[in-house]
């Protein structure tokens, strides 16, 4: 299939649409199971190149069907639920490289869904792909505020969709160490500033400095999720974001970035584990700064 095809254009094969239309209409709420494309001989997981195993909740039918007939044509494996209560459940069962997350459905819509799989042990760092017709910004900050991992909005195209799966679930089978993440903290930047301006003795007070003061700013935000007043949460993000990003602490500086702004839109959810995400980035920072100065954590 080629990657320039449009998500609405798929619909009219007709081999392809009438055999794989049941699974999608009569999805009812629970799992489907992955089938091979029309014309295709099942071929076991196992030898199926690069296969991840895949849920797909969304509860347009057409939608449903469209996008699970690109991941199979590109061997990997579907399942299909159509509400968010019914996500959930199925997580809670089976094992997933990635979940795809229509953002509005029936029962539970995306953001709930995503909030009580996060909840479930062992599963808080399973890839989550929003899915939504909204291609704004803010729609963008809002999922991730949520604990989604990224964002795709519709319509999208097959290269669009196997690159932002296949990236976020790996390769399986595939004998390769996975892809370093950025660093906690990178501190050349500050450094090459500092020695632009003829105070590289400076480096070690500022670290000194931040490691005084972050724990306290990391409680600060810790007690504004806590208490979800949104002006309270965007002031002590963006007091702790200015610190992160002045120091090279990348990752947490763009979370807290997310954060901010989710909140000035009024559109927070899922206090709980953006909480847990700041003290986790929070404190992969200090360890590596404690590093550099020779100190204990």
């Amino acid at each position: 299939m080629g990657g320039s095809i449009l998500v609405t254009s798929e619909v009219g094969r007709g081999s392809e649409f009438s055999m794989l239309l049941p699974l999608a209409t009569e999805a009812g709420g629970s799992v489907v199971r992955g089938m091979a494309p029309a014309g295709q001989s099942p071929r076991p997981v196992d030898e199926r190149p690069h296969t991840l195993r895949i849920l797909l909740a969304e509860d347009n039918p057409v939608t449903q069907l469209v996008a699970a007939t690109m991941l199979r044509k590109h061997g990997h494996q579907v399942d299909l639920v159509s509400n968010g209560r019914d996500a959930v459940a199925a997580v809670q069962r089976e094992a997933y490289d990635v979940v795809l997350m229509d953002i509005q459905m029936p029962e539970m819509d995306g953001f709930e869904a995503t909030a009580a799989i996060r909840a479930l042990p062992g599963r808080g760092g399973l890839p989550i792909i929003a899915l939504t017709a909204h291609a704004f910004s803010e729609e963008r900050e809002r999922c991730l505020a949520a604990g989604m991992t990224d964002f795709l909005s519709k319509p999208f195209r097959s290269a669009e969709l196997l690159a932002m799966v296949e990236g976020a679930g790996g390769a399986a089978g595939r004998a390769v160490m996975p892809a370093a993440g950025p660093p906690a903290v990178d501190l050349d930047t500050l450094r090459r500033q500092l020695s632009d301006a003829g105070a590289d003795a400076a480096l070690d007070d500022i670290v000194d400095v931040f490691l005084a003061s972050v724990p306290e700013r990391v409680q600060a935000l810790e007690a504004a999720l806590a208490r979800g007043i949104a002006a309270d949460i965007a002031f002590a993000a963006h007091a702790l974001k200015s610190s992160a990003g002045t120091i090279g602490a990348a990752p947490l500086a763009t979370l807290l970035a997310d954060i901010e702004a989710a909140a000035r839109a009024n559109a927070l959810s899922n206090t709980a584990n953006l909480a847990i995400r700041v003290r986790e980035g929070a404190d992969a920072v200090l360890a590596d700064l404690r590093l550099y100065r020779g100190r204990a954590a």
